[in-house]
């Protein structure tokens, strides 16, 4: 299943949370809620046309560092987040950063703050499973290594 992004935004995109175990953004929940993430540096030692491509970005979503950072055994039994900034911010939501963000949620609905984007993560793998059965996913407001808030099985998103 897929969120759709809409509302008051200048681009509305869809999100397929089943995906995001490729994407090199994830990162494992532990590492989050430590505040160590890895800022490891990916080179070639030749300078090919493809190789150049891959570390320039031209593989989207990219995987790189995910097939050299984690070994199959990981993503299997790891729990896995992913920051949603990138994703919020393609949107270009019309009022820029005094944007309000309604994540639409199993207890209802919850309005958060646009320039707070940097702190949300969509958790969506838990010991190497999709948390639910139609691949959604719990949005956690982290801050500095600690978890401030929590909304369970995220359904939508509207911007307004």
């Amino acid at each position: 299943m897929i969120i759709q992004l809409k509302g008051n935004i200048k681009f509305q995109i869809t999100l397929d949370p089943s995906t995001w175990i490729f994407d090199d953004r994830k990162i494992k929940l532990e590492e989050l809620l430590k505040n160590d993430a890895d800022s490891e540096e990916i080179t070639f030692q030749d300078q090919t046309e493809w190789n150049r491509q891959i570390i320039e970005g031209e593989t989207k979503p990219p995987t790189l560092k995910s097939e050299k950072k984690y070994k199959k055994r990981e993503l299997l039994d790891s729990s896995f987040v992913i920051c949603l900034k990138p994703f919020l911010e393609y949107t270009e939501p019309h009022n820029g950063e005094d944007a309000k963000i309604n994540f639409i949620h199993k207890d209802g609905t919850t309005q958060l703050d646009y320039k707070d984007r940097h702190s949300f993560y969509a958790h969506f793998s838990n010991e190497g499973k999709r948390l639910y059965d139609d691949s959604m996913f719990d949005l956690l407001v982290v801050t500095n290594g600690n978890q401030q808030a929590k909304l369970s099985h995220v359904t939508g998103i509207e911007f307004e």
